[in-house]
């Protein structure tokens, strides 16, 4: 892995980086570790943050700029009032945990797309080249060489086609429509739901992120299989207004005794549950002897931003 001088970048890969760097009070840091790369994919770029740095790494050479300025606008997201995903509790199976996070930060990811492929189009990096070589990498991401059912095949061409769709702007694709017919019934939902809100507010940006997780969980329920469970494993950045912060906790959110445990004590776990969308904004790890009537009455008295306080709850402001 070699340190890439920001000497070596271009102007507009430099203006990214100070944004960053201004706004996070941070340092970047650009590293390569180009790899023989046979598809250009959106994951060719990672990045890591630290007290101080945010490590960004990039593995294709080819299209280095592409996926560099892809991961930095990914960044410049991350640390926008941007609701975010967050996971307090483990089903105890790190196989079921491992799939519920990694198929909602998909489709968390491909609703930051809807404003990724915006700046990307603007500045030029995602040209005909890059969107030719890009779609090739869906084509055959579309067809893996691997052995899978019919049912789990649908669900993984769901993802991929959804974020397709959205960043290479295929929404009236009827090749795709013809060939993946199942998967696309998911898809023409959750791309109307992006379609329809606008994702740079934080409260539509989160609204779409729910409805589209309950459309893919439908999507599994319908093929027998049991559902993810997002609106209780994961928690969701709660977007509130200022009146909600004043109201009584029980007329915003209510207390559930979820299935999941607590992912650092093994206990168990109680979820806060959003009334208007029955989505977890926090799971807390209360004593469960002392979890009675009285204590429930007690706890539901405080106000919501008592409760987010008190619990470090991270809000948004609506």
């Amino acid at each position: 892995m070699e340190k890439i001088n920001k000497n070596d970048l271009s102007d507009n890969i430099v203006e990214q980086i100070n944004q960053i760097e201004q706004t996070s009070h941070k340092t970047v840091e650009v590293f390569s570790d180009f790899q023989d790369q046979s598809i250009l994919t959106l994951d060719q770029a990672n990045h890591t943050i630290d007290d101080k740095t945010i490590k960004v790494e990039i593995t294709n050479e080819q299209f280095a700029s592409f996926v560099l300025l892809h991961e930095l606008y990914h960044i410049q997201l991350e640390i926008s009032d941007e609701p975010s995903i967050s996971v307090s509790v483990t089903s105890e199976k790190p196989d079921v945990d491992g799939r519920i996070l990694s198929t909602a930060n998909s489709i968390f990811e491909t609703l930051e797309h809807s404003l990724i492929i915006k700046k990307q189009i603007a500045d030029g990096s995602f040209n005909d080249e890059v969107k030719t070589e890009y779609l090739k990498g869906i084509e055959k991401t579309l067809n893996p060489n691997v052995e899978i059912d019919a049912a789990n095949m649908t669900f993984f061409r769901s993802l991929i086609l959804f974020d397709a769709v959205i960043f290479a702007d295929k929404r009236d694709d009827s090749e795709w429509k013809e060939e993946y017919r199942d998967s696309f019934k998911f898809v023409t939902k959750a791309v109307e739901i992006a379609d329809k809100n606008d994702l740079t507010v934080p409260f539509q940006f989160r609204r779409a992120l729910v409805s589209i997780l309950e459309a893919y969980n439908d999507v599994i329920i319908s093929h027998g299989y049991e559902g993810m469970n997002y609106h209780d494993f994961l928690s969701i950045t709660p977007v509130v207004s200022n009146h909600q912060l004043r109201l009584a906790l029980n007329q915003v959110y209510q207390i559930k005794h979820s299935s999941f445990k607590m992912r650092d004590t093994h206990q168990d776990a109680f979820t806060l549950i959003a009334i208007n969308d029955g989505q977890s904004v926090a799971a807390l790890g209360f004593d469960v002897d002392k979890v009675t009537p009285d204590f429930y009455k007690e706890f539901y008295q405080q106000t919501v931003q008592e409760t987010f306080e008190a619990n470090n709850i991270n809000y948004l402001i609506r």
